[in-house]
């Protein structure tokens, strides 16, 4: 789902969210294009991981919302047809959720799943909330895009993913109610 203009909260403000889940117990997602101030590799090394020589420098960590921050999720592309592993959540079918460090240690060798994003925290809704913010108009609902989440530029991904669904920013103007 992707933020409408107008949301004023600043952990949201242009976000592009992929949930993960939601059910009657509310909801919870990751912000696919908030950069935290360190790199994949730089948090493996500060995790003691060994680290392969072909190991991306460049790739920012996300931040994936502002729940639990100090705690990472692994976010990455598998072949439908592969087993899922125990502490795994799938999010669609090519799209799993991992919490383990022993993927993340295993990407860091070098054998892990070549397709990756580490999130710190998350973004959760309780009960009815996000409904309720839908019904307001604070989000524009989109579907999830897997080239837009290990291929586009973090900077284009809410123009992207609102042109996806066939909306123009400049459309939605950029009204805000007074308070």
């Amino acid at each position: 789902m992707v933020a409408a203009p107008a949301l004023q909260d600043p952990n949201f403000e242009h976000a592009v969210v992929l949930m993960c889940l939601h059910n009657e117990d509310g909801a919870m997602g990751l912000v696919i294009n908030r950069a935290a101030p360190l790199t994949t590799l730089e948090l493996m090394l500060q995790m003691g991981f060994e680290c392969a020589d072909d190991a991306d420098p460049a790739q920012s960590v996300l931040i994936g919302g502002p729940v639990a921050i100090e705690s990472g999720v692994l976010l990455y592309r598998a072949d439908p047809a592969a087993s899922l592993r125990e502490d795994e959540l799938p999010v669609t079918d090519e799209l799993r959720l991992c919490p383990s460090q022993e993927l993340l240690r295993a990407i860091a060798a070098g054998v892990g799943p070549p397709q990756f994003q580490l999130f710190l925290g998350h973004a959760g809704w309780g009960p009815g909330q996000l409904e309720q913010e839908l019904a307001q108009g604070s989000w524009i609902p989109a579907r999830a895009d897997v080239a837009l989440i290990f291929e586009t530029p973090l900077e284009e991904r809410w123009d992207q993913a609102l042109a996806a669904v066939g909306v123009s920013p400049a459309m939605l103007g950029t009204f805000r109610p007074q308070n």
